[in-house]
């Protein structure tokens, strides 16, 4: 069976029809063809150079993009701890009024349980004097 190799070997170029001529050189295709792509590849140099521009000022902007975008960042966060701050001072102020509130209310609570303390004993101190007073006379008529 033939090989695939010596099917197609049948098709290679050969020379110029007609009478037996000397053996000449093998036709160079690898060169031929790039002979033929050379004015391709040329064509391409000015837009090769043209996608390095383009390439070499998208850096640039993508450059000044992040140079700014670092510098709004740092404004960002320079104003974010102003506010931080003031948020401090602001939620330290209301505990602060939070407090002063409650050590307020628990001083009115006392002055009225020592109000009404007074009050009772006001109220229960003629007896008591009375009860010690009965009492020191029992002592003393008993020592007599």
């Amino acid at each position: 069976m033939a090989r695939l190799g010596d099917f197609l070997a049948r098709f290679r170029p050969s020379g110029v029809p007609g009478a037996a001529a000397p053996s000449g050189v093998p036709a160079d295709y690898a060169a031929e063809q790039a002979d033929e792509l050379e004015p391709v590849f040329a064509a391409l140099a000015d837009v090769q150079a043209a996608c390095a521009d383009e390439r070499e000022r998208a850096e640039r902007r993508a450059g000044e993009v992040r140079a700014r975008a670092r510098d709004e960042a740092t404004a960002i966060v320079a104003a974010a701890r102003a506010d931080a701050d003031v948020e401090r001072a602001r939620a330290s102020a209301s505990a602060h009024s939070r407090d002063e509130q409650a050590v307020a209310e628990l001083t009115r609570q006392a002055t009225a349980a020592a109000d009404e303390v007074r009050r009772r004993s006001a109220a229960r101190m003629p007896e008591m004097v009375a009860r010690v007073t009965d009492l020191v006379r029992s002592l003393a008529d008993e020592r007599s």
